[in-house]
């Protein structure tokens, strides 16, 4: 017989205390389970309930949702729920999906609010601009981006001058990078920016030098078409157009007691008497860069050489018209030069290209 610690008796009959040891252990684990129906201890001093009662008591978890019920403070999100703000903060980004996912959102958040991009061009120019050299961009993010400029070209020439010089200038840092998948994508932006706002171009100091240095390069993109038709924006842009002079234009009121009349001028000013910057980071230039002898010839020589390369190619019958075009807005420009600075040095240089004697 063998007493355990629980004071019950057991009477077997084992081989080894091993057995022994492990009969014990078994009984310890009966004696230490709960009982079915234990006894409850009462506290001194609590009330047992009544069963006659009924609690009118409600309990309910809740759960705080501190930041996702917090309402956004601007009403126009995209798609994805994202401001203007959150938009132009990941155009930064170092993925390149998460930059082209921001493009197609402030695409979209444009598209649908228009009165935004006069509000937030502070903001979308830096963003935007440099994503134009960008050269791990691929031809859909180029077409996206592309879309984006374009509906920022919407804007008036009077709202954008003041942006327009950063924009310009990420343009021809594009225009110069070393990977000519960005060179072209940078000239086909410039187009656009010369064919929609020609009087800014035609303000730019550095756009008419940095393009007539990528014309005289010696890389410069296979893409005849689309060196054309940046050529021909670009000579629109710095053409001035002459305008018709109307006047001088009188009012006179003549008195007869006093035998005497007054006559006021109405012909309006063609040059504002003050004329400098006010919104944009470069002064006002007063006159074409295309209408300077030197800068004349250097854009003459690049676009010569061009118009030679296309014509050895035989490919120059699709832009004919365009050539021609071309060389009108020079036939123009050259009496103008001519009248204004009579120089030796001038008629010299311009005679050295046998080509010249289709502008005469």
């Amino acid at each position: 017989m063998i007493a355990n610690n629980s004071g019950l008796a057991i009477t077997c009959c084992y081989r080894s205390y091993a057995e022994l040891k492990v009969l014990l252990r078994f009984v310890d684990t009966m004696s230490k389970k709960k009982k079915d129906f234990p006894k409850t201890k009462l506290k001194i001093g609590k009330k047992l309930k009544k069963t006659t009662t009924t609690d009118t008591r409600i309990h309910s978890k809740k759960v705080v949702l501190v930041e996702q019920l917090t309402k956004s403070s601007d009403s126009c999100l995209s798609y994805r729920g994202l401001s203007l703000n959150e938009l132009c903060r990941q155009l930064g980004h170092y993925n390149i999906n998460v930059r082209r996912n921001s493009v197609v959102g402030v695409r979209q958040l444009l598209s649908s609010h228009p009165e935004l991009v006069p509000k937030y061009l502070h903001i979308l120019i830096p963003t935007v601009g440099r994503l134009i050299a960008c050269d791990k961009s691929d031809s859909s993010f180029h077409a996206q981006l592309r879309a984006l400029l374009e509906l920022l070209c919407t804007t008036s020439a009077s709202t954008i001058s003041s942006h327009f010089t950063l924009l310009i200038a990420h343009t021809l840092r594009a225009l110069t990078h070393l990977r000519m998948g960005v060179r072209i994508y940078a000239l086909t932006i410039l187009t656009l920016l010369m064919q929609t706002y020609p009087d800014l171009c035609r303000n730019s100091i550095d756009l008419f030098d940095s393009f007539v240095e990528f014309l005289n390069s010696k890389r410069i993109p296979a893409n005849r078409k689309l060196l054309v038709d940046g050529v021909h924006a670009f000579l629109r842009a710095f053409l001035v157009e002459e305008c018709a002079t109307v006047g001088p234009l009188h009012v006179a009121s003549f008195s007869i007691r006093t035998k005497q009349y007054t006559r006021i001028n109405l012909t309006s000013a063609i040059r504002p008497l003050i004329d400098f910057c006010v919104l944009g980071s470069q002064p006002r230039q007063s006159k074409s860069s295309l209408y300077l002898p030197d800068k004349f010839l250097q854009a003459l020589s690049g676009i010569l050489s061009l118009f030679l390369m296309s014509a050895s190619e035989e490919v120059s019958s699709s832009n004919e018209k365009e050539w021609v075009e071309i060389f009108g807005i020079f036939n123009k420009v050259l009496p103008q030069i001519r009248a204004s600075s009579q120089t030796v040095q001038f008629e010299e240089e311009l005679k050295k290209d046998y080509l010249v004697s289709a502008l005469y």
